[in-house]
């Protein structure tokens, strides 16, 4: 599946963990810290395609809100998995 990030564009299977792939997704500008949904470090929004991911967990979402992100659209780019097959691309976009 095509996913834009702050510009770079990547293929990322459904099924797959975005923090599987950090090596590629940190050239885009993401940074990890932690990659299990504990430091906050990778929020970014999810401009486009928020459908296709996966609910956040419990764990995410008390992260989100320790750090203030609470908008719908900010995500945990550790926690991303695409889950369904049929959207056109997904866009995700760091501060």
């Amino acid at each position: 599946m095509r996913v834009v990030i702050n510009g770079k564009v990547f293929d990322i299977p459904p099924g797959v963990k975005f923090s599987e792939l950090a090596h590629l997704i940190e050239k885009a500008g993401i940074e990890f810290g932690c990659t299990d949904g504990q430091c906050g470090v990778c929020v970014a929004r999810v401009v486009k395609g928020l459908e296709c991911l996966n609910e956040p967990s419990p764990e995410e979402e008390e992260t989100l809100w320790r750090i203030g992100a609470s908008d719908e659209e900010q995500r945990l780019v550790c926690q991303l998995v695409i889950v369904k097959e049929d959207c056109d691309e997904i866009v995700i976009e760091s501060d």
